[in-house]
C-alpha cells in the first residue's frame, strides 16, 4: 500500500513539473465551484457596478441558467440545456424586490439555448433544431405544442453546442451556430457562421460566414446587426483577442483563416482562398475573456445611449483569469468604441463568485443577468438620471 501511494505521489509531482513547463498556450486555468457557494447577499457585496445603477439578487436556485427572455407580462423564461428544461421566472408583483417563484415550462427538449418571443410565438433553439409555439403571456402557458419549424438544416453537438435564435427588426429569424473545434476546416458552410430565415422556418440563406462563437447578437438603434465572437485557444494569454463585429449580409470574418484586426493565423493561413475577403472587428476585447451576450438597451437610453452591455463569461485557457465582468462599449459620433467596466467582481484575485450569460431588459428599463455559475439572475436598475 504505501509503495502504491509512493507511486501515486511521484507521478503527481512529475505531473506538476511537466506542467509548469509548458509553454503558455497550453494553459489551463479554470474556474472551480465549490459547495459552500457565497449568497446573492454576500455576492453582491463583492460586486461593483457603474454608477447610476443598483444590482439585486432578483431569482435563485436555477442550475445552469443560460439565455432569457422576457415576456409582455414582465416573466423571464430561462433556458437551462443541461436540464433540456426550459423555466419560467414569475415578475416581481408584491414590489419586494424579489421574483414571486418560478415553475417548469417545457421538458425534454434537446440542450435548449437560445429562446425568442415575438407576436405571441416562443422560439427555442436546440442543439440541432428550431421550434416554435404559442405562448399566451397573461395565462403563463402554452397554446398547443411545440412544432419544428427547422431540422435536419444545421449541425449539432461539437465544441460549440449552443445555437443562438433570434428575430430580428426585418422580421428574420435569425440563427448563430459556432464551429464544432477549436480551429479547423469544417465539412459544412453552417459551421461558425449565421443563418437567416423567414419566421415560420423557409428560406434559409448563409448571412454570415468565418464566426468562431457568435453566441450574443442584437441590432442597435440605427438596426445594425453587431455579434460577440470568441476567438481560439492554444496561441498564448492575450491571443487572439474577443471581438466586437458589426454583422452584414454576405461578410465572412476571417476564422479559421484570421483573427483580430486581420491578422493571419499561422495554423491556417496558408489554405485561405486567395478570393476571400474578410471584414475585421468592430473592437477588440481581452482574449479568453468569453463573450456570451450583447444587449443594446433600448428603454435605458439617458445613461447607455448608442452603448452596448457585453457580458463576459470568463476564460480557462490563461494563466491570469479575464473577463467575468459585464463591459459597455460606447459608440462615439465619430463611431470610435470607447470600453469601460460596468460590473465588476465576479473573480477577484484568482476566485470566481459569478460567470455572467444572458443580459434582457424590461419595458421599464430594467436589466436581468443570468448566472450559470451560481444559478442566479441579478436584477440592474437604473438609480439616477444622467
Amino acid at each position: 500500500m504505501k509503495q502504491h501511494l509512493k507511486g501515486v505521489l511521484y507521478m503527481a509531482v512529475a505531473g506538476l513539473l511537466f506542467w509548469l513547463f509548458l509553454p503558455e498556450k497550453y494553459t489551463v486555468n479554470m474556474p472551480f465551484q465549490f459547495a459552500n457557494s457565497l449568497s446573492a447577499e454576500e455576492t453582491l457585496e463583492r460586486l461593483v457596478i457603474a454608477d447610476g445603477f443598483s444590482m439585486t439578487g432578483y431569482a435563485d436556485k436555477l442550475s445552469g441558467a443560460r439565455a432569457l427572455a422576457i415576456t409582455e407580462t414582465g416573466d423571464l423564461i430561462v433556458s437551462r440545456p443541461n436540464l433540456g428544461q426550459l423555466t419560467l421566472v414569475f415578475a416581481d408583483k408584491n414590489a419586494d424586490g424579489l421574483s414571486d417563484g418560478n415553475k417548469l415550462l417545457l421538458k425534454g427538449l434537446n440542450r435548449p439555448h437560445g429562446i425568442a418571443l415575438h407576436h405571441g410565438w416562443l422560439y427555442i433553439a436546440e442543439t440541432d433544431a428550431v421550434l416554435r409555439i404559442r405562448y399566451d403571456a397573461a395565462a403563463r402557458k402554452f397554446l398547443g405544442t411545440p412544432r419544428y419549424i427547422i431540422r435536419d438544416s444545421f449541425p449539432g453537438g461539437g465544441n460549440h453546442w449552443s445555437r443562438t435564435v433570434k428575430v430580428g427588426p426585418d422580421n428574420k429569424l435569425y440563427v448563430s451556430i459556432g464551429s464544432s473545434c477549436n480551429v479547423c476546416h469544417e465539412n459544412t458552410p453552417k459551421r461558425a457562421c449565421i443563418l437567416q430565415y423567414n419566421l415560420d422556418g423557409t428560406n434559409e440563406v448563409l448571412f454570415a460566414s468565418g464566426l468562431r462563437n457568435t453566441v450574443g447578437i442584437d441590432w442597435d438603434s440605427s438596426r445594425k446587426l453587431y455579434g460577440v465572437d470568441n476567438g481560439r485557444d492554444l496561441l498564448g494569454d492575450d491571443t487572439p483577442p474577443e471581438e466586437l463585429n458589426q454583422i452584414n449580409l454576405g461578410e465572412h470574418y476571417g476564422w479559421p483563416y484570421e483573427y483580430g484586426r486581420q491578422i493571419a493565423d499561422n495554423d491556417f493561413a496558408n489554405t485561405k482562398p486567395s478570393q476571400l475577403k474578410t471584414s475585421a472587428p468592430s473592437h477588440e476585447m481581452t482574449a479568453h475573456s468569453a463573450p456570451l451576450s450583447v444587449l443594446f438597451p433600448k428603454h435605458n437610453t439617458l445613461l447607455l445611449n448608442n452603448t452596448a452591455l457585453v457580458s463576459l463569461h470568463g476564460s480557462w485557457n490563461r494563466s491570469e483569469k479575464s473577463g467575468y465582468k459585464i463591459v459597455a462599449l460606447t459608440i462615439t459620433p465619430d463611431k470610435e468604441i470607447k470600453q469601460r467596466d460596468f460590473i465588476t467582481g465576479f473573480e477577484h484575485g484568482g476566485t470566481v463568485i459569478g460567470r455572467p450569460v444572458d443580459l434582457v431588459e424590461d419595458k421599464l428599463g430594467n436589466i436581468y443577468l443570468s448566472d450559470d455559475y451560481s444559478g442566479r439572475i441579478y436584477k440592474i436598475s437604473a438609480t439616477k438620471s444622467p
